[in-house]
């Protein structure tokens, strides 16, 4: 319930404005009685923590392990729930970002099973930490730019300054419907990068393994 509470906080009000105090009075008990259960903020973000890497899918994952799955799969699921998850509350990802998982066993348990899920689908065990930061790096950045406004990379007036950048901007925006993209996102061109982000993620982790990526 304190990780709930203090998520849904975050969302509402940002991630600088909550405190143990604030924390107590949403929940409607004294900041002594939060005490009995957290000892400082540090605790609180290893809560937090924990409330948000429990609600990434690792069922793609799960089925790799088991044979059930192809990594292929398994990698889409994992990274369309991760982004999601933490497209909610942007502005705890730079704080999650650096939070070490020592202390926070669930989310030790889903890099646990990712990784296994990737040892089991044939990649190479010295590249395994690479393909997880690999892909939560672009991850915490496609979270961020569905938060991001749509007009984030137009340049206003074109001068000679920003012709090349306002043709590219223009082109895309051309070449991708605007209604066809996530409806729910502040950013509503941020979908179609996401999508050539994370083929190109899979297609060279799938190199790694040998296994060719599906025709689109």
């Amino acid at each position: 319930m304190i990780a709930e509470q203090a998520l849904a906080f975050v969302a509402e009000s940002g991630l600088e404005r909550l405190t143990m105090s604030q924390l107590a009075k949403e929940l409607g008990v004294a900041a002594s009685a939060l005490y009995n259960h957290l000892d400082n903020k540090a605790d609180l973000v290893l809560l937090i923590q924990e409330a948000l890497m429990s609600q990434v899918s690792v069922r793609g994952m799960v089925g790799v392990i088991a044979l059930r799955a192809t990594l292929e799969e398994a990698l889409e699921d994992w990274a369309r729930s991760y982004r999601a998850v933490f497209a909610k509350y942007p502005s705890l990802i730079p704080l999650i970002a650096v939070t070490p998982v020592s202390d926070a066993p669930q989310s030790s348990r889903m890099y646990n099973v990712v990784a296994q899920a990737l040892m089991v689908a044939g990649v190479p065990e010295p590249q395994v930490i690479n393909v997880i930061v690999a892909f939560e790096s672009f991850l915490f950045g496609s979270a961020l730019d569905l938060n991001a406004p749509s007009t984030v990379l137009d340049a206003g007036d074109e001068s000679e300054g920003s012709a090349w950048l306002a043709r590219a901007v223009s082109a895309s925006k051309r070449a991708h419907d605007e209604s066809a993209e996530a409806p729910d996102a502040n950013n509503v061109y941020a979908d179609h990068p996401f999508r050539f982000g994370l083929s190109a993620l899979i297609a060279f982790t799938l190199a790694l393994t040998g296994q060719p990526a599906a025709a689109d």
